[in-house]
């Protein structure tokens, strides 16, 4: 009956084997659905071990499209709704915006 495939592990074996603490192993775990849970005891098959290091490997990186980030000054404040400038420039800590404010709002 059963081999090596059949074993199932303890926390301690897992944590052990995966080099991590018994917390960490039994966070992820669950997250993923990959351990057997019977009241408060968590075991593991050898599919569960590495489930776990599978969830865990990063995606690979995709190539993305690049975003443009625009700078807060003039223009682009300029270019938002009275209400939105006239909140930017009073909550602003920058002297130009203060400027701005008061040729603008006469405050």
């Amino acid at each position: 009956m059963g081999g090596l495939e059949d074993k199932i592990f303890t926390v301690d074996e897992a944590a052990d084997y995966l080099r991590w603490t018994r917390r960490g192993v039994i966070k992820v775990a669950k997250r993923h659905g990959l351990c057997m849970v019977r009241g408060r005891e968590v075991t593991f098959t050898k599919s569960h071990i590495l489930g776990i290091i599978e969830a865990l490997r990063p995606a690979p990186n995709e190539p993305r499209a690049l975003t443009v980030r625009g700078h807060i000054d003039r223009q682009p404040v300029g270019s938002a709704s009275p209400k939105l400038r006239k909140l930017f420039l009073e909550r602003s800590n920058r002297k130009w915006a203060k400027k701005l404010l008061k040729e603008e709002c006469g405050e």
